[in-house]
């Protein structure tokens, strides 16, 4: 058969493309299958495709940033004047309407009077309704649900209820959620049943090692619920001091995620990691996974961790979660929205090892059901019945190896000793890939620096901190080998040299003991925001593992382990000094103990002094009484990046006369500790801001932001442009008197539209700047937070039919967004008339 699947945007990443890439991947083997995504906001997907099945994007996105804008700031893609109107087809109901406009309508009706395929299946509510409303008689209409009836509005249902009875099949991901179509929304002549989602078998499983590690991930959104995790964990932490908490994902609960982090003190242990392209490889890295969702559609999260071994703490929530873990086998079940009670589930799986390797060996036998294998049986009985085709042929398919993409070309295995092993075959030879060849030469790369090796037979090669390129000098005192640093990996091949992004990694092993490393050399493989594998050299023939950092009463305590020390050393030190000016230093006691802990408390105050207002960058050595120097930093953990994983509080020194700073711990490009001085803002609350366009045609921006108290004196105003046209520019506010009878400060300022030609003569438009509030002395401007102040919008004629709407929003950073629109005053009118 052909089979198309209808998906929003392919090149995104989430629960829908996940499910939609395994569903294709397993009927490709038997079946011609094609994904057919409405935008394409990236050259390639984040998740690969599988080979064999084609991807076909309608409205490209790319680029949009300078484009013109229509109703409601719709940006003109492609130069369509049609992408500026509101769609028609696509029901304005569905939450993604506002991406959406007569351009996706008229390529989705064009797509769907044209294409060959005998069966079209949507994977949202807007395009299900499209399907029921667009696709001719001859193709076989199936709307999947990857939510459930109650997340969606009632005004959406009501349009559901109206167009759905012109689908053939209508499948949710749960037996309780079709129970609940089938007595809310009855639809009469429509197939209606469950068939869960597939997950394929990962590369790799839990090796067994217990990590001490507990991993979450998802979207950082109100109803995964995180804040709860987080506070669960809390409760457990001082009776398990070993254990730490992964959270993997993006989301708009990030910067309340930090803050509770930061307020509960949990900085070293709780570790808001980003997202992961390949989520099998942090699951492997877990003890166990913890899932706190108040509403689950069906838990795609916990059938992949279980599928990796790892049995998993979930919320007993709607629907999906008791579906999927059988209670006290393979996982454990909480009640819903309790910190306590999650608290109680994962103290219960810390504190028992043999429980926890019961329940792994149990996770991965039952987790088996949802296999590509026997899941894809359901969707083609579904479609051959629709067909009035009988049952597939053979009884039991012959299908691929369960995965989403084709064997990789390149797999990155890094253990406990430190050592990554890159191996370049034997694969499959797949069109298109390197995969199957061994190179001539694998090349590690950074500024200055080339080491080229040689790939055994086997298409190995051992790349070992201490031993590999030992013609390197390393500028830690170490004789030879790979400096620490970002080394990029090229392969070479005919000659010719290219990046290896074709990766699947293995990390195993960590964290490691502190206890029993006696020098730091590590390699551990990683990917670059672009795709590449990259790998981030730890190595230090002296060496300090950080343990915990802490930030209160005026003070930063910084606890660790001087590894391969076993004599104590009562005179030992800590010693911060100036990046810029080494000579300039600070000490502070920090003595040995036998097995190499050491405690050091610096002083903000002492750090600063004489230095107030200077924004520098302070190093950290732990130097013992015979002189020896080692690193200060956290890397025994196998992670990196930490400068954007853990971000600590600033302590805050008040001198009587003159400017203030802040301090700041915070982790290098390469995870070492240190120091960040900067002038410290006067304390003036935010309370609101506004930004009105002013001009002949609206060209000018006035910036006016009331604070909650009076301007200091000898204080300096300005706003900064961080992010969009012209980052990095300054323009200057002024203080203004406060209105009559207020107490509150003024500032005013004028910014033009940064960068941006005049729409005179050209289409409308859309467009937006993070900006930032500084203040501070003249010479010696800091942040000015204003995450508090509410979302305003000002509005004035602009050119002819149209408005110019500017809004100022608060982010969680701190900075505000501006976002500048041109609306088109009848189109707008009519659309809330219709």
């Amino acid at each position: 058969m052909r089979i198309a699947y209808l998906i929003n945007d392919m090149y995104g990443i989430g629960g829908t493309v996940r499910t939609v890439a395994n569903q294709a991947a397993a009927l490709s083997a038997r079946h011609e299958v094609e994904i057919v995504s409405v935008f394409r906001h990236r050259a390639e997907p984040v998740l690969p495709v599988p080979a064999r099945v084609r991807l076909r994007p309608l409205v490209d996105v790319r680029g949009h940033d300078d484009q013109a804008a229509g109703v409601d700031g719709r940006p003109l893609y492609e130069g369509s004047e049609r992408a500026g109107l509101p769609p028609l087809l696509f029901p304005v109901e569905d939450g993604r309407a506002s991406t959406h406009s007569r351009l996706t309508d008229d390529r989705l009706r064009e797509y769907l009077a044209t294409t060959d395929a005998d069966v079209v299946v949507g994977t949202r509510p807007g395009l299900n309704v499209v399907i029921a409303r667009a696709a001719p008689g001859r193709i076989i209409k199936v709307g999947q649900e990857h939510l459930t009836y109650e997340q969606h509005s009632d005004e959406l249902r009501r349009v559901m209820a109206a167009e759905y009875p012109n689908l053939d099949a209508f499948v949710t991901v749960t037996e309780a959620d079709a129970r609940t179509y089938a007595a809310r929304m009855p639809l009469p002549g429509v197939r209606l049943l469950s068939i869960p989602n597939s997950v394929p078998a990962p590369p790799f499983t839990v090796n067994g090692h217990n990590t001490r590690t507990i991993v979450a991930a998802g979207r950082l959104a109100p109803s995964k619920r995180h804040d709860l995790l987080v506070q669960a964990f809390s409760m457990v932490s001082e009776e398990f001091p070993d254990w730490t908490l992964r959270i993997y994902g993006r989301g708009s609960r990030r910067g309340a995620l930090g803050r509770l982090v930061g307020s509960l003190g949990l900085q070293d242990r709780v570790w808001l990691m980003g997202p992961h392209p390949r989520v099998e490889e942090a699951w492997a890295q877990g003890a166990f996974a913890a899932v706190t969702s108040s509403e689950e559609p069906f838990g795609m999260t916990i059938v992949e961790a279980m599928r990796s071994g790892l049995p998993v703490v979930s919320t007993n929530c709607p629907h999906g979660p008791a579906s999927i873990i059988r209670d006290h086998e393979d996982g454990l079940l909480v009640p819903n929205k309790s910190a306590p009670g999650i608290a109680e589930g994962l103290a219960r799986l810390m504190g028992d090892e043999a429980l926890r390797l019961r329940m792994s060996r149990a996770a991965l036998t039952d987790s088996e059901r949802f296999d590509p294998a026997n899941v894809v049986r359901l969707h083609e009985e579904l479609f051959f019945d629709l067909a009035g085709m009988g049952a597939p042929s053979p009884a039991v398919p012959v299908l691929p190896a369960p995965r989403t993409e084709p064997p990789v070309s390149c797999r990155a295995a890094v253990g406990p000793d430190g050592v990554t092993v890159l191996s370049f075959g034997p694969a499959e030879q797949t069109p298109g890939r390197a995969g199957g060849r061994v190179p001539q030469l694998v090349v590690l790369s950074k500024p200055g620096r080339r080491v080229e090796l040689v790939p055994d037979s086997d298409g190995r090669v051992v790349v070992d901190a201490s031993r590999t390129g030992e013609e390197s000098s390393d500028v830690d005192g170490h004789p030879g080998g790979l400096v620490t640093g970002v080394w990029r990996v090229s392969r070479v091949d005919d000659g010719a040299e290219e990046a290896v992004r074709d990766v699947e990694i293995h990390q195993h092993g960590f964290p490691l003991a502190p206890e029993r490393t006696g020098e730091l050399s590590l390699v551990i493989p990683v990917r670059s925001a672009k795709g590449r594998l990259v790998l981030h050299v730890r190595r230090s023939a002296h060496h300090a593992e950080i343990s915990h950092v802490e930030v209160a009463d005026g003070l930063i305590t910084v606890q660790g382990r001087v590894l391969g020390r076993r004599v104590p050393d009562a005179r030992a030190r800590l010693v911060v000094r100036l990046r810029t000016s080494p000579q300039t230093r600070r000490e502070f006691p920090s003595a040995v103990a036998a097995g190499g802990a050491f405690t050091a408390v610096i002083s903000p105050e002492l750090v600063v002094r004489g230095r107030e207002g200077d924004s520098e960058k302070w190093e950290m050595r732990v130097v013992l009484s015979d002189g020896t120097e080692y690193t200060v930093g956290r890397h025994l953990s196998g992670v990196v990046g930490y400068k954007k994983i853990i971000e600590y509080a600033p302590q805050r020194v008040r001198p009587a006369r003159g400017v203030g700073s802040r301090v700041r711990p915070y982790y290098t490009v390469n995870d070492r500790l240190g120091l960040l001085t900067a002038p410290l803002a006067p304390s003036l609350p935010v309370e609101r801001a506004r930004v009105r366009p002013m001009g002949r045609h609206g060209d000018q921006l006035t910036f006016e932001v009331f604070l909650g108290g009076a301007v200091p004196e000898d204080t300096s105003f300005a706003l900064e442009v961080v992010r969009g046209g012209g980052a990095g520019q300054r323009y200057p506010l002024e203080a203004l008197p406060a209105h009559p009878g207020r107490r509150e400060g003024r500032l005013v300022g004028v910014l033009p539209l940064l960068e941006h030609d005049d729409h005179r003569g050209a289409p409308v438009r859309r467009t937006s700047w993070q900006v930032r509030l500084k203040a501070g002395p003249a010479g010696a401007l800091a942040k000015l937070g204003a995450k508090a102040v509410p979302a305003l919008t000002a509005r004035r004629w602009s050119r002819g039919a149209y408005v110019r709407s500017v809004t100022v929003s608060p982010l969680d950073s701190g900075d505000l967004r501006i976002t500048v629109a041109d609306v088109h005053v009848v189109e707008a009118v009519s659309r809330r008339v219709h």
